[in-house]
């Protein structure tokens, strides 16, 4: 038995939450859409490597959805909608999706989109050494074309998360005679290696300085219901890669560029009184800027010190105070706005709690103070080193973690924060070489927590689970939550393990991610994708 999907299209993509006005839905078109003319936005973040396969940074993800479309699409509510693929199947089991796709879809290099070109794509997400960071956590089995218009792929278990993985960019579609130059090539990402079926092509590439899109002409197939049909409006888009705050944000303010991405919320209120521009933004889904912390070395292998370190901080200020106002505090290991398991309940459960935090701290044995201040045990000072990967710091994460690292000083807790190449961070990390890291993943579906919390991927075997936990209960939460194919009977899974993790006090849970996006008001037509980042400039357009 299979479960035959055909479903209408919902328009692409999200709405802008908040703007200059504060009014939802700012950032869609009104008025009539003009065609032609460019834009340029300027971005913070370069991608490393521009595969959308293989980094997980929301940069790559963000500009190579102009070049890749996927076989269906996620709306903002999290429904699936028909795009490359016209219908699916499913098999009662949920272990085979049939797909069926579309006609008269052509990649850039013209050659014609089929199952063949779609099973080339899996494969390639499927394979070790494309190093997929979200590959780790399907359980792909083979992928067929059994025809030119059908592509089955087979699951080796089932996997509640496969549609929306579809759906995502790192399965963009791309050229089979691309994938054949080799992953060196994908990564450069210039004209003729980056090649999809998407509304752009990519017409240069200068690492370091800019990436540029033109239109591609015969582009006629975007979701359904999108809102419009045909090619883009814009005729080309050029991203510049400007990661100083103040000239991106002057660019926009000059005229110079359209779009600053990551805009400083310090700074919104003043770049929106400057006239001309309004501010977009979107939360993120998936899981929010959180502090973890090492559970297998001292002093955090104490559950009593982590519940003292995440209960003395005072996360409301530091927050509000780096972030303006503009970026809510995190209570859960999950966003709100991640569909389908987000525990509510959880917030304000946790608040600082200073007399607790140092009754904690006694009791494990940090009842002594040196000449500094710090509180020390058997000679030793109650202290922790925090690392950061600096090549992907954004929204001054760094700030962050020294105000974390200030605010724990009044507890008599030593945090120094170190700021480290991505080589080294990662040689670090293996290693266990720390006490404290960070990071957020942006994607909607609470399968995020199965690549952070895992014991497939500890930190010491190269994986993201910063905290190193390896407990069968989790475990068995998070297989339980990959393989309820009914959305009702996710929340049984994921709530207690939200629950767990504060806790356990395995991590810190610190900011929910707000993409701010600057916007020129010349420009309209501007969408968020359900994961709470800027969509493709398709439904992009210039009123002058």
């Amino acid at each position: 038995m299979v479960r035959r999907l055909v479903v209408a299209a919902a328009s692409v993509t999200l709405l802008a939450a908040c703007s200059s006005t504060g009014s939802p839905g700012d950032g869609v078109a009104s008025g009539a859409p003009v065609r032609g003319g460019a834009v340029v936005f300027a971005t913070d973040v370069e991608p490393t490597c521009l595969d959308p396969a293989a980094p997980s940074q929301i940069a790559t993800q963000i500009l190579q959805r102009n070049v890749y479309d996927s076989l269906i699409y996620q709306d903002a509510k999290g429904a699936f909608h028909p795009w490359l693929a016209s219908s699916w199947d499913v098999s009662a089991d949920g272990t085979t999706y049939t797909f069926h796709l579309r006609d008269g879809v052509t990649f850039h290099d013209g050659t014609k989109f089929d199952a063949t070109a779609a099973k080339a794509t899996f494969d390639h997400f499927a394979d070790p050494a494309t190093k997929a960071p979200l590959a780790g956590s399907l359980p792909f089995g083979s992928a067929t074309a059994t025809d030119p218009s059908t592509l089955v792929v087979r699951l080796k278990s089932p996997f509640a998360p496969f549609l929306q993985l579809v759906s995502f960019s790192v399965l963009g579609i791309q050229s089979p005679a691309a994938l054949a130059k080799g992953q060196a090539a994908l990564c450069a990402g210039g004209p003729g290696a980056a090649v999809g079926t998407g509304p752009f092509t990519t017409a240069a590439y200068t690492k370091g300085q800019s990436l540029t899109f033109a239109r591609y002409d015969a582009y006629n197939w975007p979701p359904e219901s999108s809102a419009h049909q045909g090619a883009a409006y814009l005729d080309k888009v050029e991203v510049r890669f400007l990661p100083e705050n103040a000239i991106r944000v002057g660019a926009v303010s000059s005229g110079q560029a359209q779009l600053a991405a990551n805009v400083p919320p310090v700074t919104a209120a003043v770049f929106e009184a400057g006239g001309g521009v309004r501010v977009l933004s979107a939360a993120a889904a998936g899981t929010p800027f959180t502090a973890y912390l090492n559970t297998k070395r001292a002093p955090f292998d104490d559950v009593k010190v982590r519940q003292a370190f995440q209960r003395g901080i005072d996360i409301d200020n530091i927050v509000k105070s780096v972030y303006a106002g503009r970026f809510p505090r995190a209570w859960s290991p999950l966003t709100p706005s991640t569909p389908y398991s987000y525990d509510s309940t959880l917030e304000n459960s946790w608040p600082q709690d200073l007399t607790l935090a140092n009754r904690l701290l006694d009791e494990a044995g940090w009842n002594q103070k040196d000449a500094q201040g710090y509180r020390t045990k058997d000679g030793r000072r109650l202290s922790a080193t925090w690392v950061q990967n600096s090549s992907v710091m954004r929204e001054q994460r760094d700030v962050v973690a020294q105000a974390v690292a200030d605010n724990a000083k009044k507890l008599g807790f030593e945090v120094t924060v170190q700021g480290l190449d991505a080589g080294t961070f990662s040689a670090r990390a293996k290693a266990g070489n720390y006490d404290i890291t960070d990071q957020s993943n942006q994607r909607a579906d609470p399968d995020m927590l199965y690549n952070v919390w895992s014991s497939k991927f500890v930190a010491t075997k190269g994986g993201a689970n910063y905290a190193n936990i390896d407990d069968p209960q989790v475990d068995q939460w998070l297989s339980q939550g990959t393989t309820a194919l009914q959305q009702q009977d996710r929340p049984a899974a994921y709530k207690p393990l939200q629950k767990w993790v504060i806790d356990s006090a395995a991590a810190v849970p610190i900011y929910v991610p707000q993409y701010l996006l600057g916007v020129s008001n010349a420009v309209q037509g501007v969408q968020f994708t359900v994961s709470g980042y800027p969509d493709s400039f398709y439904t992009v357009w210039r009123t002058k």
